[in-house]
């Protein structure tokens, strides 16, 4: 009769493997050795508000006392830097991306709304001097003079450009206000400069998506920390306002001082 061997046990070979293993031939991992840290750039001083470089695409590298990293998006990295003691971000072009050429059209005319002197302008030597060095400036290049003449007086029927050295309660009673994203019709028919682009505010006097470069402008020149952003197309606006506004990357600032230079 043919008999069946028993099964060999697996357990106590292997407790009799263990037992005579020599652990002290086995030789230890070597410690990991960190990549090399590159030496930190020197503290950059921003100038606000800060806009994100026009580059596509890119990310945006970024460091701050208590975080850094890459984002991809311009609200994420200027919230963890603006405003915070030796932070800095930088555009950190991605591989294989090709250079997006920015077009530099020539300018037939200038609009100076904030500055010692407001108004239309022909020549950039004639706008300069009513801007260079005037705090808080607000000036616009437009390629065509009908163009820069209907955005001035889209500024001045509103009551919003401003001599510089006035304060701004007297200059500007009611700053503009972002569109209302849930209906959006009203800022589609409206009579502003429009290109396409939109605005997009994350930090300013009143975060939001505005039509015009002058609205946004507006709400954040001289604001400290200030973050804005153009778009391209309204859908894509909105995206990018709603997202950050639930990443907590909106908030609103306080109005900058203004006084009186020729007192």
């Amino acid at each position: 009769m043919a008999t069946r061997d028993a099964p060999p046990n697996y357990d106590n070979e292997l407790i009799d493997l263990i037992a005579n293993l020599d652990l002290s031939t086995v030789n230890p991992a070597p410690p990991r050795t960190p990549p090399p840290v590159a030496p930190a750039a020197p503290s950059q001083r921003h100038t606000f508000p800060s806009v994100a470089p026009h580059r596509h695409p890119v990310l945006y590298e970024y460091h701050s006392p208590t975080r850094g990293g890459f984002t991809a998006e311009w609200s994420s990295a200027g919230f963890a830097t603006q405003g915070v003691p030796n932070a800095r971000v930088q555009a950190v072009r991605q591989p294989n991306a090709k250079k997006k050429k920015v077009s530099k059209s020539k300018k037939a005319a200038y609009v100076v709304f904030c500055g010692l002197q407001c108004g239309v302008f022909e020549t950039w030597n004639e706008t300069h001097a009513l801007v260079n060095g005037v705090a808080n400036s607000i000036f616009r290049g437009y390629p065509t003079l009908a163009e820069a003449q209907a955005a001035f007086a889209y500024a001045t029927i509103r009551g919003w450009t401003r001599v510089a050295g006035r304060p701004v309660v007297s200059g500007i009673a009611q700053l503009p206000q972002p569109i209302n994203i849930q209906n959006t019709r009203n800022a589609l028919n409206s009579d502003a400069e429009f290109n396409g682009t939109w605005y997009v505010v994350y930090r300013g006097i009143t975060p939001g998506v505005y039509r015009s470069h002058l609205e946004s402008q507006l709400n954040t020149v001289g604001v400290r920390g200030a973050l804005h952003e153009s778009i391209v197309g309204l859908s894509a606006a909105i995206e990018k306002y709603r997202n950050a506004t639930s990443r907590g990357e909106s908030a609103s600032a306080a109005p900058p001082q203004y006084h009186d230079v020729f007192s």
